[in-house]
């Protein structure tokens, strides 16, 4: 399925409100207009990226683009990452929406010279999808009591290999 991931305009970044939460979809209270705005008032620090296709949007992420040192030496940090909650499910709505936009991340993170590193925190239902792309889970928790994932400048490097290969996404 065609699509794009891009700064979004007002209007493309205000389909979210028409998102379909579930009970137990743990970023059902994330208020997106707000991590929006608190993007466009810090210019050059975060980046707010939609995922759009089938004229709806599809997926939200904000990047953290101060380089923050790791063992793996800088990174940016993905700050939040959601997907349409129409896509969550197995067997209907559009598949590799997270994907596209981790490969995003891994993008602009190798144009700040942090080598395709990324660091994050992830709710605990997410885990298993970060953990799939080889991110390495780190030893202690967050201040909220998520768990802190590490993706290494060699994993992104193969990540973007096998994305490229499968044709899932150009980047």
């Amino acid at each position: 399925m065609p699509g794009v991931i891009r700064v979004p305009i007002d209007q493309e970044l205000l389909l979210w409100t028409g998102w379909r939460y579930r009970p137990t979809d743990e970023d059902r209270g994330w208020d997106w207009w707000g991590i929006y705005l608190e993007c466009r008032a810090s210019p050059g620090r975060y980046e707010c990226y939609a995922a759009l296709a089938l004229d709806d949007l599809q997926g939200l992420a904000v990047l953290d683009l101060e380089a923050k040192k790791t063992s793996a030496g800088d990174v940016i940090t993905v700050d939040y990452l959601s997907t349409n909650p129409a896509n969550r499910n197995l067997d209907r709505g559009l598949k590799h929406v997270g994907l596209a936009l981790m490969a995003a991340a891994i993008a602009r993170s190798r144009e700040r010279r942090a080598s395709g590193s990324l660091w994050l925190e992830s709710l605990p239902g997410a885990a298993g999808f970060y953990e799939s792309l080889g991110m390495v889970r780190q030893r202690r928790r967050s201040a909220e009591g998520n768990l802190m994932y590490l993706l290494e400048p060699g994993t992104a490097e193969q990540l973007l290999d096998e994305i490229n290969a499968q044709g899932m996404v150009l980047i």
